[in-house]
């Protein structure tokens, strides 16, 4: 029995290529905690604290592969900001990303300073093989590239397309959560009890949450397409 493996990376339009199992054991392992969404639906994690030593190409085309497979080329994308004052001004910084497909959630927590494994990460973002699907993106777009010179060539703000599909333009404004109840009417109570005692929240129900909101938004996402 063969894989294909997809080339992620290089500057050229994504090849495809065959795998024998024995690949398997090169490949990245989303061996986090797993969470089952409200339509028995399944989604496997991974939190990586990224080092100047971390490999992070391996899940980056984990997270290509299964958009490619189940998402329209789609991939969910969050971004967090530690922003600092400094002489008056307001320095932000990359400190967080996650990425979200059908089945997959990773969330990479970055370094202060950025390394040459981050290299990859540029790349990913800079990939026109997928378009990069977020809520209330633009601001973070901007920031992107003034701080880090992060450019996304394809991006998506899942608002504004809602708005047009449903004729309402209010929905181009609403959260993730609002959002998705408006559009899929899903039970929200697990995202609710966790984000109702957020400080007091564990690890693990911190990147639950953030598991369901990934999954939610490519299921909006996935909606809108029919």
């Amino acid at each position: 029995m063969f894989y294909i493996i997809i080339n992620l990376f290089g500057g050229f339009p994504l090849s495809l290529s065959l795998c024998s199992p024995l690949c398997e054991d090169h490949m990245a392992s989303f061996d986090g905690p797993g969470f089952m969404m409200v339509d028995n639906s399944w989604v496997q994690t991974k939190a990586i604290d990224v080092e100047s030593s971390t490999d992070i190409s391996p899940y980056l085309t984990k997270i290509l592969e299964d958009s490619v497979w189940n998402g329209n080329r789609s991939v969910v994308f969050d971004v967090y900001w530690d922003v600092q004052s400094i002489d008056k001004k307001s320095e932000w910084r990359l400190c967080s990303v996650k990425f979200s497909t059908k089945n997959f959630c990773l969330f990479l927590r970055l370094p202060s300073s950025f390394s040459e494994n981050l290299k990859d990460l540029y790349r990913f973002f800079a990939s026109k093989f997928v378009t990069f699907v977020g809520v209330q993106i633009q601001e973070d777009l901007a920031l992107l590239k003034e701080n880090h010179g992060i450019v996304i060539r394809s991006s998506l703000e899942i608002g504004k397309l809602a708005a047009v599909a449903r004729g309402t333009p209010i929905v181009e404004f609403l959260g993730t959560r609002e959002l998705a109840h408006k559009i899929l009417w899903y039970d929200m109570s697990r995202l609710d009890s966790i984000q109702s005692k957020w400080d007091g929240a564990s690890a693990n129900d911190r990147l639950e949450a953030a598991a369901i909101e990934g999954w939610l938004i490519f299921n909006v996402y996935d909606q809108l397409q029919l």
